[in-house]
């Protein structure tokens, strides 16, 4: 039994810190380090209570040294200013090396869920004559519990039967007279709410796929009857439904998460009152940015000049051909590039056909088709002037040899 400290009980909702990260392979400690300050100063600020982590704590399985120092100094200051954190592993984490210690742990305050059994042993949170379970379901593989737990190997399956189970639990508490007030259901997982057979999740490129089958989502109808449902695994902070909702990563991982506006959950719960769930939307951030347009725009728009230091960047160039050195050109404004794409704005050019084996070609004739094909247009007479000189002086040397 955890007893909290202020007459309304707050907690904060976060998932998938994915310690250990990289962005394009440049390491993220620093803005994870950043996050874990800017955390602290609001937990402190806000008087908060408790905080979860639902699921992917680590971005690896086997996460190095910097990663664990970073959890082990956050779960210490948590602990230190009064916050319960209850814990529980994602599709990234090692369950078992997760879970190294969490007997010690628990008599601390941080409650680590990582087993099928454990999802069933809910944390107990007090305050005054209110009472809270949190019931931490950690991610688990179908075809690892589906055995165990009499179902089919499916996501659906598998978080069915467990919510079941949680919801059995609830009962004989109740019955025994060790029931809560409020039940609040943390689960690593696609969730989505549809009606029909179309999953409306939103996704993002550094989420690792979790389907069976070609399906990993589960509708959101499972999660019935809980006071709130603390999501993880889906990178967006967004509601799936009112009391259903992802508070997606602290920090983007992928271009594809630039637009998200990063942050958490704050549930507050007062006695003989609806739960009141605000958003916070965190500072730090990774700083990337997008850049589409032709060569002389990036290179001399204005607009740009926020993006030349400090940022990530990705280059879409648009232009009728790529020029030479592309890249090597933009680096000279930008100080990282990330990503370089191109996209001509040219028709493309019906190319010629490839001359059959026996038939000869002239060596120009032939650069010029291969030309063709890699810059969608023929060689210009100086470029022509220049290969046919390299040609003549390589058959020169040959007729020597």
């Amino acid at each position: 039994m955890t007893q909290c400290h202020t007459e309304t009980m707050k907690i904060l909702h976060t998932s998938d810190w994915h310690l250990g990260r990289t962005f394009h392979r440049s390491p993220l400690t620093d803005k994870h380090r950043q996050f874990i300050d800017e955390l602290l100063d609001y937990v402190r600020a806000e008087g908060v209570d408790a905080l979860l982590i639902s699921g992917d704590v680590y971005d690896s399985s086997i996460p190095n040294a910097e990663s664990t120092t970073l959890l082990d100094r956050a779960l210490t200051r948590l602990v230190q200013v009064g916050v319960q954190v209850i814990l529980s592993s994602g599709n990234h984490d090692s369950f078992r090396r997760l879970s190294y210690g969490s007997a010690l742990f628990e008599a601390s305050g941080v409650h680590i869920r990582t087993t099928l059994e454990d999802a069933t042993r809910p944390v107990e949170l007090v305050e005054g004559a209110q009472r809270v379970h949190v019931y931490a379901i950690p991610y688990l593989a179908p075809r690892l519990h589906a055995t165990a737990l009499g179902v089919e190997p499916t996501h659906r399956a598998v978080l069915g039967a467990v919510t079941d189970a949680i919801r059995a639990d609830i009962a004989d508490r109740r019955a025994r007279g060790e029931g809560a007030d409020r039940v609040i259901v943390m689960s690593h997982a696609t969730v989505s709410n549809t009606a029909g057979n179309a999953d409306t999740t939103p996704r993002s490129d550094s989420e690792r796929d979790i389907s069976v089958g070609g399906i990993d989502w589960v509708p959101a109808s499972l999660f019935d009857s809980f006071d709130y449902v603390a999501l993880g695994h889906i990178h967006k902070r967004y509601p799936v439904t009112a009391t259903i909702r992802y508070s997606g990563s602290p920090l983007g991982f992928s271009f594809s998460e630039e637009a998200n506006r990063n942050g958490a959950y704050l549930i507050e719960l007062t006695p003989g009152e609806e739960p009141v769930i605000t958003g916070h939307e965190w500072a730090t951030r990774v700083p990337m940015k997008t850049l589409r347009g032709t060569m002389d725009d990036l290179l001399n728009n204005p607009e740009y000049t926020p993006y030349e230091c400090g940022y990530y960047c990705r280059i879409e160039l648009t232009d009728e051909t790529l020029p030479v050195g592309a890249v090597d050109t933009l680096r000279k404004r930008y100080e990282t590039i990330s990503h370089f794409s191109y996209r001509s704005t040219r028709e493309a050019i019906e190319k010629p056909a490839a001359p059959p084996l026996s038939q000869k070609i002239n060596p120009v004739d032939l650069f010029d088709q291969f030309h063709r094909y890699v810059r969608e247009r023929p060689l210009t007479d100086p470029e022509r002037a220049v290969i046919t000189d390299i040609a003549d002086r390589v058959t020169a040397q040959k007729d020597h040899a």
